[in-house]
């Protein structure tokens, strides 16, 4: 899913049928809906409840994948503590992403102190990998 691929807009009318079905199934609330498709994925971008959210269908029409900005103080308590207890010390960005993919959410957020920005990703269970260092100037 990582390649470099011809990607087009295009609108729900060219959206194969197993996937618009798909789709109003999942997300039957879902208002102001863009379709993008990348080779032979479809990518559904959407509102529900005043939140941005971002879907990707393959051709049969299965949900692969699912993301939406939140508010840090909305992941799971088990991730919160975690970050607290190994990040004692750093200030935690307002916002972080929430990943559903195959099955597994994970979340990414920003962590920061005087010395360096980390870039974490978190699994619901609280464990906790840094995908990016960069230190402060």
């Amino acid at each position: 899913m990582l390649s470099s691929v011809f990607a087009f807009a295009t609108d729900s009318d060219n959206v194969n049928a197993r996937v618009k079905a798909s789709f109003l199934n999942d997300f039957s609330a879902a208002t102001n809906v863009s379709w993008e498709k990348t080779s032979d994925f479809y990518f559904a971008t959407f509102t529900i409840n005043k939140v941005e959210v971002n879907a990707a269908y393959n051709e049969e029409g299965d949900l692969v994948g699912a993301s939406r900005t939140m508010e840090s103080t909305q992941m799971p308590i088990s991730v919160s503590l975690a970050l607290a207890k190994r990040y004692e010390g750093y200030t935690v960005a307002k916002k972080a992403l929430e990943l559903t993919f195959e099955g597994d959410t994970r979340y990414y957020i920003t962590i920061a102190n005087e010395k360096q920005i980390l870039k974490l990703k978190c699994t619901t269970n609280g464990n906790i990998e840094v995908e990016q260092k960069i230190k402060r100037k």
